[in-house]
């Protein structure tokens, strides 16, 4: 079984201190999204639906907590046989990520790049 997550984070909006290497943020959102998807809990929908790919925004507080909810951005793979039920995939990835907090991410790190980044569940391979 394979959850396909990833992650990409955005540039942080004051550059006060300097950027973290590119490679250690890449390492984090991946650690991020490693954790995430133990908490994915896969919808009842028809295999059409599984191909629908969900991308949320979420922001994290240095003790891994969320800050606000998390926010889908975009979902790619929606038919109009499967549009019906593309809000059920995005709530099991909004859930995953409520479910998985607080997670554990290189404090070194905050406010450089992981803690406001993109995740995108991509749950088609998901037995």
């Amino acid at each position: 079984m394979t959850l396909a997550l990833g992650a990409c984070a955005t540039p942080p909006p004051m550059a006060a201190a300097p950027a973290p290497d590119r490679a250690a943020v890449l390492r984090a959102t991946q650690r991020a999204a490693d954790q995430v998807k133990r908490c994915y809990r896969h919808p009842k929908v028809s295999r059409a639906a599984r191909l629908i790919a969900t991308t949320l925004h979420v922001s994290y507080a240095a003790d891994g907590t969320l800050i606000g909810l998390p926010e889908v951005v975009g979902q790619s793979g929606v038919t109009d046989e499967t549009a019906v039920q593309a809000s059920l995939m995005a709530e099991a990835a909004r859930l995953a990520v409520i479910r998985c907090q607080p997670i554990s991410l290189p404090p070194e790190l905050y406010q450089r790049g992981w803690d406001d980044f993109e995740l995108t569940f991509r749950p088609a391979g998901f037995a």
